[in-house]
C-alpha cells in the first residue's frame, strides 16, 4: 500500500516553511515502525505550479482552520491522481468541526493521528468515515519523527542564527483557556521521560549535528521533578533552547534552572495587562504572575518573550491602555502580538452570546492571527466594541510598540514585520 502524507502551503503566513511538519513525523514514524512504507510532501513555501503529488493509496493532509481551501484543493488534485485513493484529513479544525469538513475528504480523524492512521490501513478499503484514538500517557511507548523523510535544510527556524529543531517532550495542556479550540483529549497531559527526550537530542546531535532546539510542549514547566531530571541531562549534551513557562505556576528556581541547563530564551502566554480580560479569557493567572515570570527571568539571564492577544471579547480602550501599560513597566525583551480570532471548538465559538458578541465573521480564510503585513484579521463584533473601533485601537497598539526596540536575536520571518 503506498501512503502519502501532505502538509500543505500556507501563503498568507509570514514565513510559510519554518518548521518541519512534526505531526506528520510522528504518524510516519509510527507507521514505518508497524512495516508500511511513507512519503512526507511538505508543500509548504510551494508554489501551486509546482505541487508534485504521488500516487498513492492513501493520502494524509493535516490542517487547520486558514488552510482548509487549499486543503480541497489538494484533495482534489489526490482524486485526479488516483480516484480509488483514501483521502484522510486530520488537525485542530477537523477534530473540532468534523461533521463539517467537505466529502473532498473520505476519512475524519480527530486528535492524534498516529493510531487511527493504523486502524484505517487495517480498515482499508471498507474504512469508516470518522476516527478518533488517543495515545497512551506513556508516550515512550512511541517512535520519535521521521525526520530522514524530510529536508531538514529546507527550514527556516534559527536560534542564534544556527539551524534548530522543534521538539515535544509532552502533548497535552491542563488549563482551559476560553480561546483554545483543541478537544477535551488534549486536556491529559502525556510525557516522554527524560532519559528518552535526552536520547533524542544525542540522536539528531549526532546525525545531523543540531545543537539548538524550540520546545513547543504547550507547558514545558508542567512536571517541576520531571523537569529538574531533564535539565540535568541536558547540561551534559550541551545544548541552547527555547520553551515556554506558565504564569501563577512557574517558580525562580525553576528558571535558575533552565538558565544552567542552556535556556536562552522563556516564553509565555501572557495575553493582556488587564486582569479584566484574563479573567474572561479564563487564564487562571494574574497580572502580578505575569509580572513575576518576566521579572525572575531576567534576573536569571534568559531572554523573556510575551505573546498577547488583542480583541478577545470584552476589549474596549481601556483595557488595551491597562495592556500598554503592563508592557512599559515589565519591558520584556520580545514581544509577538495576534488578533483574537474565534476558532471553531473554543468555548468563545460555543457561547456568543456569553462573550457578548454581537457580529461574527464565519469565513474561514479570513481566520489568521497576523498577515504578511503584521496586522490581524478583525472577525468579532462585541456591545463593548465595534469592528471598525477595534480597528482603529489596533491601528494605534501596533503604531505604538513597533517603536519600541527589541532585545536578542529575533528570527527573520519577524524581521519581516518590522519593514
Amino acid at each position: 500500500m503506498k501512503i502519502e502524507l501532505i502538509h500543505p502551503p500556507h501563503y498568507e503566513s509570514i514565513e510559510d516553511r519554518l518548521d518541519a511538519p512534526l505531526g506528520l513525523l510522528y504518524i510516519a514514524s509510527t507507521l514505518e515502525k508497524s512495516g508500511h512504507e511513507v512519503r512526507i510532501n511538505d508543500l509548504s513555501g510551494i508554489p501551486r505550479e509546482k505541487w508534485k503529488i504521488n500516487e498513492a493509496d492513501l493520502y494524509g493532509i493535516t490542517t487547520y482552520v486558514t488552510t482548509i481551501p487549499i486543503s480541497k484543493e489538494i484533495a482534489r488534485k489526490c482524486k485526479i491522481i488516483n480516484q480509488k485513493a483514501k483521502v484522510i484529513v486530520g488537525g485542530a479544525h477537523p477534530t473540532c468541526v468534523p461533521t463539517q469538513m467537505s466529502s473532498l475528504f473520505d476519512i475524519i480523524v480527530q486528535g492524534e493521528g498516529e493510531l487511527s492512521f493504523l486502524d484505517i490501513i487495517k480498515d482499508y478499503p471498507n474504512t469508516r468515515r470518522y476516527y478518533k484514538k488517543s495515545l497512551e500517557r506513556n508516550l515512550d511507548l512511541y517512535p520519535n519523527p521521521a525526520y530522514h523523510l524530510v529536508d531538514l535544510e529546507s527550514y527556516k527556524r534559527t536560534i542564534d542564527d544556527k539551524p534548530s529543531l522543534t521538539m515535544l517532550t509532552s502533548r497535552g495542556c491542563i488549563f482551559k483557556c476560553a480561546f483554545c479550540g483543541l478537544d477535551e483529549s488534549h486536556k491529559i497531559v502525556k510525557q516522554r521521560s527524560p532519559k528518552v527526550v535526552a536520547r533524542e537530542i544525542r540522536e539528531l546531535k549526532e546525525t545531523y549535528g543540531i545543537t539548538k532546539y524550540n520546545f513547543q510542549d504547550d507547558t514545558f514547566t508542567i512536571d517541576r521533578k520531571r523537569l529538574y531530571k531533564m535539565l540535568d541531562l541536558f547540561k551534559s549534551i550541551n545544548i541552547g533552547f527555547r520553551c515556554h513557562g506558565r504564569a501563577g505556576l512557574d517558580k525562580q528556581k525553576d528558571y535558575a534552572k533552565l538558565k544552567e541547563a542552556g535556556c536562552d530564551m522563556l516564553s509565555w502566554g501572557i495575553e493582556s495587562g488587564s486582569q479584566k480580560i484574563l479573567d474572561l479569557m479564563n487564564k487562571q493567572s494574574t497580572v502580578k504572575d505575569n509580572e513575576n515570570v518576566i521579572l525572575w527571568a531576567k534576573e536569571e539571564g534568559i531572554t523573556t518573550r510575551a505573546f498577547f492577544i488583542l480583541g478577545f471579547p470584552g476589549e474596549t480602550k481601556e483595557t488595551i491602555e491597562e495592556t500598554k501599560d503592563f508592557i512599559e513597566r515589565t519591558n520584556p525583551d520580545q514581544y509577538f502580538i495576534s488578533n483574537f480570532v474565534p476558532y471553531p471548538g473554543t468555548d468563545v465559538w460555543n457561547n456568543l452570546k456569553k462573550y457578548g458578541i454581537t457580529k461574527i465573521n464565519k469565513d474561514f480564510n479570513n481566520y489568521f492571527q497576523v498577515d504578511k503585513t503584521g496586522y490581524g484579521s478583525i472577525n468579532i463584533e462585541t456591545n463593548k466594541l465595534s469592528m471598525d473601533e477595534f480597528k482603529e485601537l489596533e491601528r494605534d497598539f501596533r503604531t505604538w510598540i513597533s517603536k519600541r526596540k527589541r532585545r536578542g536575536k529575533i528570527l527573520d520571518y519577524e524581521k519581516k514585520l518590522e519593514k
